[in-house]
């Protein structure tokens, strides 16, 4: 004996009322004022004496070790 396909029940609902500010696919839209943000980059240096330090900028080429004094290469 087949068996019989049964029939698909689909539930259609509808929609309630909204509230304000409330589109039909449930998104929450709002308005709201945009402010700024300003990052900034900070470079550690570490000399080979052991010596290291922050610098906002990073320098060319070459730097002074603040502790030794010496001339150094910047590395990346």
């Amino acid at each position: 004996m087949a068996s019989q396909p049964r029939p698909v029940l689909v539930a259609q609902s509808t929609p309630a009322t909204q509230p304000a500010g409330e589109s039909p696919t449930g998104i929450d839209v709002r308005e709201e004022e945009l402010g700024t943000v300003t990052a900034q980059q900070v470079y550690k240096m570490r000399c080979e004496c052991g010596r290291s330090w922050f610098e906002l900028d990073l320098p060319t080429t070459l730097i002074k070790c603040p502790a030794c004094a010496k001339l150094c290469l910047i590395c990346l």
